[in-house]
């Protein structure tokens, strides 16, 4: 009987080891899960955003790109046809002049200089210097600075760099920098390191030394969520760091190829402008009258804006919503009025000058003009970062004329 009743309670024990047992290892698995189950998700939900903002930066960049060259490509066909169509114009008139003085000997060298200056291909002509200014192939011309910009395989250009910069395979590039970051494979990473810390393969790892019963799991999980806190602050930082830098790159590249247009437009209607002038000063002075040819807007496949013939390089392009258009109420205005005073207050946004004492409010269409209620066919609007203002307002408090060229899509201010 007493042999019986050990044997049972031997059993018994047996069977209450092994069962605690179990419950044991299910508790310790339980907890390795879990802490896989953090690292997993978090390394999902990380790689997830890191993609989508690579591929958000690179359709802005395409577009960026894009954009830039449909706006050379444009402006290198108008003045190309405007080179072609003033040549043939002038040819005309030396026709004509050969025709009425060809028969008068004094008037011989003068036919021969005019027709050397109207010549589109002679390096010393007033027509050639306008020809060679829009030839992108020369290295002298700011059409041709203007293409090397955009050039996005020109190692030197503002363009490259762009491109560079959300390259995630360009080893110097901050989107290689966020995407090593995040990357689970790479050594260096503290995605690496969470990975690593979170399983049980890794001698190091905590989880290994907490399924070997080296530390509780207690110390086990104040030891992960230390290493956990430590490398998703490594990640933040380190991506805020390269998203800063791809940012600091784009404003630095769209600040030099806006001053390259800038230069290239203004440039080659400068150029324009002095070639047909001594053209015609040359006329007047051997024939006794000038010429005289349509002056250019640029058709550069955007909004623009020109003030006393000048194009103005906007940061924001004008807009044309619900058949209105808006432009920047700051560099419009401060290019009109070099004294004004702009500020903002809230929604409200006021500008004084000598000649300009106004108040208006975003999104509200009432307006105060020089001490004069009006209401405006459209409201000021904030777009882009930047308060934008409907031409009527434009017109009603600068002293200047505004007009709308549609063809060119050119807003046309002539200062009073």
């Amino acid at each position: 009987m007493k042999k019986g009743k050990a044997i049972l309670l031997f059993v018994l024990t047996i069977c209450l080891f092994f069962g605690t047992s179990n419950q044991v290892l299910a508790a310790n698995q339980s907890f390795i899960n879990q802490v896989r189950n953090e690292y997993v998700n978090y390394e999902k939900k990380t790689t997830a955003a890191y993609k989508e903002y690579r591929e958000k930066s690179i359709n802005v960049y395409q577009a960026y790109h894009k954009r830039h060259l449909a706006f050379l490509n444009a402006f290198e066909k108008q003045t190309n046809d405007d080179v072609t169509k003033i040549t043939q114009l002038l040819s005309e008139d030396a026709a004509r002049l050969e025709k009425q003085y060809g028969s008068h000997k004094e008037y011989a060298s003068k036919l021969k200089d005019y027709k050397a200056a109207i010549n589109p291909n002679s390096l010393s002509s007033p027509m050639g210097a306008y020809a060679r200014i829009i030839n992108s192939n020369s290295l002298s011309s700011v059409m041709g600075d203007l293409q090397r910009a955009t050039n996005e395989n020109s190692l030197s250009s503002p363009m490259y760099r762009y491109r560079q910069a959300v390259n995630e395979n360009s080893l110097s590039s901050p989107m290689y920098s966020y995407r090593q970051t995040v990357n689970k494979n790479s050594l260096s990473s503290p995605m690496y390191a969470l990975e690593k810390g979170s399983g049980v393969n890794s001698l190091s790892s905590v989880m290994y030394k907490y399924k070997k019963g080296q530390v509780s799991q207690k110390n086990a999980r104040k030891q992960w969520d230390q290493l956990f806190k430590k490398e998703t602050q490594h990640i933040q930082n380190s991506s805020k760091k390269a998203k800063d830098n791809i940012a600091q790159t784009i404003e630095n590249v769209e600040n030099a190829i806006l001053n390259q247009k800038y230069k290239t437009v203004n440039g080659i209607l400068e150029q324009r402008t002095k070639s047909l002038q001594e053209i015609s000063n040359l006329r007047a002075s051997s024939f006794g009258e000038g010429i005289s040819v349509d002056p250019l807007l640029p058709n550069l496949n955007e909004i623009s804006v020109m003030v006393d013939g000048e194009w103005l390089a906007l940061t924001q392009l004008p807009v044309i919503q619900n058949g209105q258009t808006f432009v920047p109420i700051r560099a419009v205005y401060e290019k009109v009025e070099p004294s004004i005073k702009i500020s903002k207050k809230g929604n409200v946004i006021t500008a004084t000058s000598q000649n300009v004492n106004m108040t208006i409010t975003l999104d509200k269409k009432n307006a105060i003009i020089n001490g004069k209620a009006v209401t405006l066919d459209a409201s000021p609007k904030l777009i882009g970062g930047q308060t934008m203002v409907p031409l009527q307002l434009v017109s009603e408090s600068l002293p200047a004329h505004v007009s709308w060229d549609a063809a060119s899509k050119t807003v046309l201010i002539t200062t009073k």
